[in-house]
């Protein structure tokens, strides 16, 4: 009996890993820390190096090892946690957590709010936090986008963030998410999207905890550094396309705390570096797939390779391009890959300028009216505008 904290890492600052590790170690919950690396580079040297002193220090094991080779996806964070997934069946510990290991807010709270709500019984304990107005726009255009179009009738699209990598499960849950093969070939970051999609499907409680003080990690730049996450994402909600899910599950939300200065009043990305990717080369074919897309959308997307312009790609013109996309994209196609990346992209300008400028509570309130409006719209047909 006893719960095991799991990190997955690549390359991060070994500073920051060290110390989340030597936090987990010291919780009284804990019966053992396993840290599962992508490959031996210096971050998973240091571990090796300082993890016997601290499982020492703290009397608490901490296991070192690298991930195997599970999914059938580009190797990455799905590999890592479905490593830990069958690491953690194979011992006799009774809970599984998950946190991602660049957390510089990271303290024994996350352990014991998350093993709280496993005391009460849920199935899954998902960790939730305040995000800057223009951060988590993959979980918010994308999947939540997704799973609000595709599933408008169940709990799926109230999830709030179904894309983080920090959650517990007992071990009914860790075991029935091992055993779904849908969730073991997803080495890549569609892994999340997967379990969050698996949870819902195999009707688990669920949980969500609110951890005031925010998820502080490394930043992205320009919006071009998260192009990869972007389409295997999108490649993953597509993936769902054929599945059912029937309504009503046992979900609970904890209600927010206050949101840090530090994060309402952040910009998640380098807004002017991105326009200033819109006017790049765009291949032939990437023009061709247009034609694909309603009028407007395509011969917005065209004037937008020649000035700045954004507002077009709006609210519901974002559900018609996404509409198209689930239809048509071909992950295997870099046409395809570049061409999401570019809608995306304007997308979120266009959000940036039309909410988040409007402050944080607007934006906030924005974005969660907007589900409701796509889940709404998938549901009855109608559609509703913003305010209505």
């Amino acid at each position: 009996m006893g719960t095991m904290v799991v990190f997955p890492f690549k390359t991060e600052r070994p500073e920051v890993v060290l110390r989340n590790i030597r936090v987990a170690a010291a919780h009284e919950a804990v019966s053992e820390v396993l840290c599962v690396g992508y490959e031996e580079e210096s971050t998973y040297r240091a571990i090796a190096d300082a993890s016997p002193g601290i499982a020492k220090a703290a009397r608490t094991p901490v296991t070192l090892r690298l991930q195997d080779r599970i999914g059938t996806r580009r190797p990455g964070k799905g590999d890592g946690m479905n490593t830990a997934l069958r690491h953690f069946l194979d011992t006799p510990h009774d809970r599984l957590h998950f946190y991602d290991s660049d957390i510089t807010t990271f303290d024994g709270s996350w352990i014991t709010k998350a093993e709280r709500g496993l005391d009460l019984g849920y199935d899954v304990v998902r960790h939730f936090f305040p995000r800057a107005a223009t951060d988590a726009m993959i979980t918010w255009l994308v999947t939540r986008t997704g799973f609000a179009i595709l599933f408008p009738r169940s709990e799926l699209p109230w999830i709030e963030q179904p894309l983080g990598g920090e959650l517990a499960l007992s071990r009914r849950a860790a075991k029935a998410l091992a055993a779904d093969h849908r969730v073991a070939e997803r080495s890549d970051w569609g892994i999340d999207t997967m379990l969050a999609f698996s949870s819902v499907q195999d009707r688990m409680s669920i949980l969500e905890v609110y951890v005031p003080q925010g998820k502080a990690h490394k930043l992205y730049g320009q919006l071009t550094d998260l192009k990869r996450m972007l389409v295997e994402c999108f490649a993953a909600v597509r993936d769902l396309r054929e599945e059912t899910l029937e309504p009503g599950i046992v979900h609970h939300v904890e209600y927010p705390d206050v949101v840090p200065p530090s994060i309402a009043e952040k910009v998640g990305y380098d807004v002017e570096g991105t326009i200033q990717l819109l006017p790049e080369a765009w291949s032939e074919r990437q023009m061709e797939l247009l034609e694909y897309f309603p009028i407007p959308i395509r011969d917005g997307m065209v004037a937008a390779r020649h000035r700045t312009t954004f507002s077009f790609l709006d609210e519901c013109s974002w559900y018609d391009a996404f509409e198209v996309l689930l239809q048509h994209f071909d992950e295997a196609d870099e046409d395809w890959a570049d061409l999401l990346f570019h809608l995306w992209t304007v997308r979120v300008l266009a959000y940036t300028h039309e909410a988040a400028l409007r402050g944080y509570s607007y934006a906030l309130r924005y974005l969660h009216g907007m589900v409701f409006r796509y889940l709404y719209r998938a549901a009855t047909g109608r559609v509703l505008r913003p305010g209505e």
